[in-house]
């Protein structure tokens, strides 16, 4: 069976704007074939120079995420069958820089995550790793939300992100809720980070990012617990009960 795919084409390094370009595929019966099998197809039998990215093909990685039909999803596991009729769309990850057609430029996302301290800090020294429970309430709490692969879909579907590029974005905030709500971290400054003008109250609660996800986690959730705490932090320092506080 034959197939149309509609493809964004850009390269930065010679194109003086995006312009869009048809393909037909013969797919044959397209009953287990994906998205990125298709690129690959068209990769080899009409355009070598389309330009997309791919590591694991078993969507684990994240890597091969972009727009497709208007909505995220990983090219991997998307079903050509599960499309519908008519031109099949692709688009790369809005948002983020694009490096060439439907690769974008990930180290922007890197960068802003790194800003978080994405790494487990101790909140006291010790010679024995800190333990928490399978079953325990706060290992149930983070543990969807530690599944992130970093494809960028959250960021891509993000409203916010087209009005404030300075956001920190979903997949940040993901991470620094699952260090904020472990008990044995460290906070640190995250919270007063996460307070400010491109913080937590940049998002709006539409579960764009909770919808997009291909590991059916939802930072928006996330997001509300940092926005609870925040709240719940500044009302302690208001507190004029508080030890320490003196008129």
């Amino acid at each position: 069976m034959i197939y149309t795919f509609d493809i964004f084409r850009f390269d930065p390094r010679k194109d003086p704007n995006p312009y869009r370009q048809e393909y037909r595929v013969d797919l044959g019966d397209a009953d287990k074939v994906t998205v990125l099998d298709a690129l690959f197809k068209i990769q080899q039998t009409q355009d070598r120079t389309l330009s997309f990215r791919y590591s694991c093909r078993l969507a684990m990685c994240g890597s091969c995420a972009l727009v497709i039909n208007g909505k995220e999803g990983l090219g991997c596991k998307t079903l050509i069958k599960n499309l519908g009729p008519g031109p099949i769309s692709l688009d790369p990850l809005r948002h983020i820089p694009v490096i060439k057609d439907l690769t974008v430029d990930l180290k922007l996302l890197m960068r802003r995550l790194k800003q978080m301290e994405p790494y487990f800090i101790a909140r006291s020294p010790s010679p024995e790793p800190a333990q928490i429970r399978p079953d325990s309430r706060e290992r149930k709490d983070i543990g969807l939300n530690t599944e992130c692969i970093g494809c960028g879909s959250c960021v891509s579907a993000c409203t916010m992100m087209h009005w404030d590029p300075d956001y920190i974005g979903p997949m940040g905030l993901n991470r620094v809720f699952c260090l904020i709500a472990d008990s044995r971290d460290l906070a640190g400054e995250r919270l007063q980070r996460i307070a400010g003008e491109n913080g937590i109250y940049r998002c709006h609660m539409e579960f764009n990012c909770t919808d997009v996800c291909p590991k059916h986690i939802s930072p928006t959730r996330g997001i509300h617990y940092l926005k609870r705490k925040v709240f719940w932090q500044g009302m302690k320092n208001l507190n004029p009960f508080r030890k320490g506080n003196s008129e």
